[in-house]
């Protein structure tokens, strides 16, 4: 029996053995703000008076070389456009910090798809080349960061600043979703990761410091939900210009983890069938008995009883989820059309720690409803039981809300 309780400790020891052998993943790159510049933009008014924007870009090109070419958002330098440009007394610049900023040359840009292309008269060395990696519907859920130069940050605590990279600021979230917008075929990633004016542009970037999209917009309906452009929006236009761009390729790193990680699990289950062993033989002890399993842990969903629907199941997570006609945003999709349902029409999410859910009307036109016919006062959060049901303007468009 001595030796049987020294089990516990020896597996122990093995497990941190293993784990202390497996690179540590999970951690912001710092390396991704060698890679940032941040850019103004100046345009006359009607007037003649300067008014001036900024936003954020990242450099691309080939690795291991100095670069020259800036990526950001169209809207980022579409008053340096619309002003005629340089010859309309338009001003556009990369700054590097204080007092160190260069001239930027609009490249090609892509109003719909929000993404353009700028360039420096000639490549520089106080920057470095991002690569870029094409997301994934693997990646849900996965962790990202969007960096920037957010001018809600400066307005609230006056900072001092040289806008040089170490003054970017990095904000951190998920993927909820990756979607394709109506109307323009843009590929948009949906995140939960903080962004606000000047972050536009700004790489959106993985725990390898790829660059998965541009950082965009921020829902105006949901503080919680933000938006960046797929990286694959912007390969074309680098493509038809003939710049020179690198892709990230995972490498043998993760080779190294998955060995790790599996040698781990061997261990354990061979320390495990020994420790088994052992006890089947010990004279005179009852055999021990089996714990019955645990129940999979519920699961809160949200049922669709429309016909168009067929009794589709959204899962809730951490954040809200929308119902309405806009497949940009919303996560419960009605067709164009539908009697009584709105582009936006109302939101739902489970507060675990109540048990639960709570719904808001978007200020749809024609109204949410509970099922006794009560309408919801718009931007009133409502709770509900699981087992409660909703509709959304006709009956027609009910929704269950149930704990599976």
């Amino acid at each position: 029996m001595k030796k049987l309780a020294r089990v516990p400790a020896l597996l122990l020891a093995v497990l941190l053995l293993c784990f202390y052998t497996v690179p540590v993943y999970g951690a912001f790159d710092q390396t991704v703000l060698d890679s940032i510049v941040m850019l103004r933009t100046g345009a006359p008014d009607e007037n003649g008076t300067m008014n001036y924007w900024r936003g954020t870009g990242f450099f691309v090109g080939a690795q291991g070389e100095n670069p020259q070419y800036i990526v950001t958002n169209c809207h980022v330098v579409e008053e340096f456009i619309l002003a005629g440009k340089a010859l309309g007394g338009g001003e556009l610049f990369a700054v590097f910090g204080q007092d160190n900023e260069q001239e930027a040359y609009l490249v090609d840009y892509d109003y719909e798809k929000d993404v353009a292309v700028l360039k420096l008269e000639k490549p520089t060395d106080l920057r470095t080349p991002l690569q870029m990696f094409e997301p994934q519907d693997s990646m849900l859920g996965s962790e990202v960061y969007a960096v920037g130069y957010p001018l809600a940050a400066d307005m609230t605590i006056q900072a001092v600043n040289s806008y040089s990279k170490e003054d970017a600021t990095v904000t951190t979230g998920s993927i909820s979703r990756l979607l394709t917008e109506s109307g323009t075929g843009r590929r948009l990633i949906q995140t939960d990761t903080a962004m606000s004016g000047g972050n536009s542009g700004g790489p959106l970037v993985d725990e390898n410091g790829a660059v998965l999209g541009i950082n965009t917009a921020a829902s105006n309906l949901d503080q919680n939900l933000f938006y960046a452009v797929s990286i694959s929006e912007i390969l074309p236009i680098l493509d038809r210009n003939s710049i020179t761009y690198s892709m990230y390729q995972p490498s043998a790193d993760n080779t190294v983890l998955y060995i790790g990680i599996g040698a781990a699990v061997v261990v354990v289950i061979a320390v495990l069938v020994l420790v088994m062993r052992k006890k089947s033989k010990a004279p005179g002890e009852a055999a021990q008995q089996t714990q019955p399993e645990a129940a999979p842990a519920a699961s809160p969903v949200i049922r669709s009883m429309a016909p168009q629907h067929a009794g589709q199941v959204v899962q809730l997570h951490h954040q809200p989820v929308q119902l309405g006609r806009d497949g940009a945003v919303c996560r419960l999709v009605y067709q164009d059309g539908t009697p009584g349902v709105s582009a936006r029409h109302c939101q739902i999410y489970y507060d675990q720690n109540e048990g639960m859910f709570v719904v808001t009307d978007l200020n749809s036109t024609y109204g949410t409803f509970l099922a006794d016919g009560q309408r919801l006062s718009p931007d009133a959060p409502v709770k509900l039981p699981p087992k409660s049901s909703i509709y959304l303007g006709e009956v027609a468009n009910t929704v269950y809300l149930e704990v599976e």
